[in-house]
């Protein structure tokens, strides 16, 4: 995700330096060498600096800390702290004061963390870090740092299954999606979301029209994804939100899709007002899980594994087996996934997506919005 990332530096955790190994689905590790454990008799402290938004975004922020959660409950020697970050000049102090307490590992959230963790990383080589959303590189050698771990995901996969859940269940014809801020973690899940209802549009012969993104020419990528679209310029703006989605509501738009953590409790909010027949999208952790009470009003969720792939990163710290590197959550990983909500999606839709994922994980379906007709 980092300006000066190369693509060939993606790595699986599986073979990250020989040395250690992440598994999203059976959470296991393997022993690394030269590294220091935590014991009976010490507690480890695990800590998040959240993005702004708050630890109780019922996105991505919550979603990091419980990872952290996750891990305390499998290894009770370890003590879950957080601090939340208000605007980016609360990065760096955030990160100071988690060090100087003795952090064992220090989990920021989100690509615009890169500058204040990687900063931190080379003033402190000693110190474990891993990073949602981001693969931090030096900045002045921009070379990869072996104290941080870089947690990225592919969801424009997952986002290609909730383009394609949004465009089957649409009545009106019309979706539509915006984002918080226009950086590549929200934007690749936008083109997901499209290139989702250009395929269904496609296999289908219906020409369902998407609001709020338009997909530059060519591929998508963890570190380029381009293209024009709606945002609402923060994480925060839950009014915003709101706004954008009433809009949508009034060109016909039956399900809207916000890529922008607590914002988009303004789009259920709208949602709301719209009444029946109007739904959510909702991201990065489950809807029904973060926010029950407003269950009835998601179509589904499409879910970044930031829970789990933070809990591994915690326990092998905790462990002893921590090493730096990039790890990559896909569909095949769990990384990334559509995962259904209140609303009541008919079987024969569900199968349908069920074979869809199958070929996107073989590579016989594209998730590239160009690779199918604009409507």
């Amino acid at each position: 995700m980092h300006k000066g990332a190369q693509a060939g530096r993606v790595r699986r955790l599986g073979t990250l330096l020989g040395a250690a190994s992440l598994v999203l689905g059976t959470m296991t590790a393997s022993v690394a060498v030269g590294t220091m454990s935590a014991n009976a008799t010490t507690p480890f402290k695990a800590c998040v600096v959240t993005d702004t938004g708050g630890i109780n975004d019922k996105s991505f922020n919550y979603s990091a800390y419980k990872g952290l959660l996750d891990a305390a409950a499998v290894n009770t020697n370890i003590q879950p702290s957080y601090l939340s970050s208000t605007s980016g000049t609360d990065y760096a102090p955030n990160i100071q004061t988690f060090i100087s307490q003795g952090c064992g590992i220090i989990v920021t959230v989100g690509f615009l963390m890169d500058t204040a963790t990687a900063n931190a990383a080379v003033a402190n080589p000693n110190q474990k870090f891993a990073i949602v959303d981001d693969e931090p590189t030096n900045p002045t050698t921009h070379a990869a740092l072996p104290n941080v771990l870089g947690l990225l995901y592919d969801t424009n996969q997952g986002a290609f299954l909730g383009g394609y859940l949004a465009a089957a269940t649409s009545k009106t014809g019309v979706v539509a999606t915006y984002g918080g801020i226009n950086i590549v973690p929200v934007t690749i899940y936008m083109n997901g979301f499209v290139a989702g209802v250009r395929y269904y549009n496609k296999t289908m012969g219906k020409h369902v029209k998407v609001l709020g993104w338009k997909p530059a020419a060519g591929n998508c990528s963890l570190t380029k994804c381009n293209g024009k679209g709606t945002f609402t310029g923060n994480f925060t703006d839950l009014h915003a939100g709101q706004q954008i989605t009433s809009s949508d509501f009034a060109a016909h738009a039956d399900v809207v899709f916000p890529v922008a953590g607590s914002v988009g409790l303004g789009s259920i909010a709208a949602a709301k007002q719209a009444g029946k027949g109007h739904s959510v999208l909702w991201v990065d952790s489950n809807g029904c899980t973060t926010d029950a009470k407003d269950c009835k009003w998601l179509i589904g969720t499409v879910a970044k594994g930031v829970e789990a792939s933070v809990k591994a990163a915690v326990l092998s710290a905790a462990n002893g087996t921590f090493a730096g590197g990039t790890y990559t959550g896909t569909l095949k990983n769990n990384g990334t996934s559509l995962e259904y909500g209140g609303i009541k999606v008919p079987a024969s839709i569900k199968a349908k997506i069920k074979s869809i994922q199958k070929g996107i994980v073989s590579g016989k379906i594209s998730v590239n919005p160009n690779k199918y007709p604009a409507h």
